[in-house]
């Protein structure tokens, strides 16, 4: 059941118990990886490692991902997880699918998993406090966010199309632009699309083909993706 205030219970001790464990860990390396390393100090992602709490097990090697508000952790509305599984992310000879421009294979269970009775919710939602820029991006995932966020543009993050919930319109009202970042495939096309027919100020941006923010800026380096989105001087 969920606390009258929107947190979901334990949330904030598996944000703490995991982010404990994360500096050295197969989470670490994995961010490091895709080269996001530097947001685990402002995100504070976790790994699930051999410390798991009661009715966690099914979250063992998996990269905990906390929905933090800006009041800090001990206000954060949830945590998701994602499965970083060796077998599930990396080739036979050990080097990340991502990095060979494959798709990882999740056998059996989904990539990312929510708490149970949590519902969609926004990532990342202290971007919407800045107030000395006229815009916002909105991604498709967590991690996303993080890349945009690292080449200095406020951003938001979603849990796919599927995932938007119709108050959120309300929240990007006041912005002269919402740039819209799906990934550079199917899915990204249509998340794009959706929420350009729902935001008069929505401006959808086509990434190349097979690519996600952070393999942009990964392959093409800081300031690749305000280039993108026409906001480097």
């Amino acid at each position: 059941m969920k606390r009258k205030h929107g947190q979901m219970p334990g949330s904030v001790e598996a944000a703490e118990t995991y982010n404990r464990q994360y500096l050295g860990s197969k989470a670490d390396e994995y961010l490091t990886a895709r080269g996001l390393g530097e947001g685990a100090a402002t995100w504070l992602p976790g790994y699930v490692g051999d410390s798991v709490m009661v009715g966690h097990e099914r979250y063992r090697d998996h990269l905990c991902i906390p929905y933090l508000r800006p009041a800090g952790i001990q206000f954060i509305s949830t945590v998701r997880f994602r499965c970083i599984r060796d077998e599930c992310v990396k080739d036979t000879d050990g080097v990340y699918h991502f990095l060979k421009n494959q798709k990882e294979h999740h056998e059996g269970h989904s990539k990312y998993q929510s708490l149970p009775a949590d519902s969609p919710r926004l990532y990342n939602t202290a971007a919407m406090n800045r107030s000395d820029v006229p815009y916002i991006a909105i991604t498709e995932g967590e991690f996303s966010a993080w890349a945009v966020e690292l080449d200095g543009i406020p951003t938001v993050a979603i849990q796919g199309v599927s995932a938007w919930k119709d108050f959120f319109d309300r929240a990007f009202k006041g912005y002269e632009k919402v740039f819209l970042l799906g990934d550079g495939d199917e899915a990204g096309q249509k998340m794009n699309e959706k929420l350009a027919e729902r935001l008069p100020n929505g401006v959808p941006i086509t990434l190349p083909s097979i690519e996600d923010p952070d393999s942009l800026r990964r392959q093409q380096g800081d300031g690749s993706i305000r280039r993108l989105l026409g906001l480097e001087k």
